[in-house]
Formats: structure tokens, C-alpha cells, sequence
């Protein structure tokens, strides 16, 4: 499949975390459903009630595994509690599964690991390599990391534009789907 030159990646642009993970956990469920074939990492926080920080986890898209990506810092910890070794770990693995038969590499965030050089950067080149499109989440608060990354080769759109009609991007994306 070849991706759309121009723009080979399209950012979904949103300021409520919880809300863009439950779209797009739900659309790539439908995406999958409908027989597209999906590589990527989708994230699923937990929330723990003893704690401020929630346990995140990332679902391989391609073959369904979970990898707990947080650590449990204490239920006073207000930092970061990624785990960039887990994360690493994730990413390679979600790289295992892509492939120039791959329709599309969704991943959850371009958060502060992106941001700062790492975490996805190398399974979304490695998708480019492979003119493999990308649909990953950038939150607001990385949008100028994300702009300066993807040097006008993505196209943004805001969450609530992508709602839960994921086709109009997909036909987009994929042509022929």
C-alpha cells in the first residue's frame, strides 16, 4: 500500500488524554474489524485509587500483547512515571509487526519522549521507509515538537473533526479500503 506523499502522517490533535484514548482505541477496533491491518501501540491507562499516577500500557496492535510501560513510583509520585527501558521494549516489538503488508502504524502519543528524540520516533521512520502511513495522537502540549519532527509532512486534525467516523481518514490513508 502506498501512503498519501504529501503527507504521510496525520496527527490527531487533542487536549483531553483520556477522551483521544478511548476514540482511539474504539476506531481501531473498527479499523481492525473491517479487515484493515493494523501495526502500532495503543495506550490504556488504569487508574489506581491508592495512587495519583495511573498504570499505563501500551496494546501492540498487530499482536495484541500488553506492555505495562509505568512504574509504580509510590502513591505520592507527581513526576514522570514512564519507563522508557519498558517503552523501548514496546517499540520494538510493535516494530516486529510492520511491515510493507501493514495498512496503516497507529501509536498512541507523540509525547515529551518524542518530543526529546526518542520513544516512537524509530517505528515512524521506520514506517516511512516502508510507505507505510502513520496516525499517531499528538496532545497540544507537543504540537511544536510534533510541527518541528514532522517538517509539514503530516496533516493535523482536531479529535473532535476525527470523532468516531474513522473512514473519511482511513479513505484517506488507504484508497482502497
Amino acid at each position: 500500500m502506498q501512503s498519501n506523499t504529501s503527507h504521510p502522517m496525520t496527527a490527531i490533535v487533542y487536549s483531553d488524554g483520556p477522551r483521544f484514548e478511548t476514540v482511539l482505541r474504539e476506531v481501531t477496533a473498527a479499523m481492525a474489524d473491517q479487515g484493515m491491518r493494523l501495526a502500532g501501540l495503543v495506550q490504556h491507562s488504569r487508574s489506581n485509587p491508592d495512587r495519583r499516577k495511573c498504570d499505563m500500557l501500551l496494546q501492540d496492535l498487530a499482536m495484541g500483547e500488553l506492555h505495562l510501560i509505568s512504574d509504580d513510583r509510590g502513591a505520592h509520585a507527581s513526576g514522570c512515571v514512564l519507563n522508557t527501558d519498558r517503552l523501548l521494549r514496546a517499540c520494538e516489538t510493535a516494530q516486529a509487526g510492520l511491515s510493507d503488508r501493514t495498512d496503516l502504524l497507529v501509536l498512541c502519543k507523540f509525547g515529551k519522549a518524542e518530543a526529546e528524540g526518542g520513544g516512537f520516533r524509530t517505528l515512524i521512520a521506520k514506517a516511512l521507509e516502508l510507505s507505510v502511513p502513520v496516525l499517531i495522537g499528538v496532545p497540544l502540549i507537543n504540537l511544536s515538537p510534533f510541527r518541528e519532527f514532522s517538517a509539514g509532512f503530516a496533516r493535523e486534525i482536531d479529535v473532535t473533526e476525527f470523532g468516531t467516523d474513522w473512514r473519511p481518514v482511513a479513505a484517506d490513508l488507504a484508497p482502497q479500503i
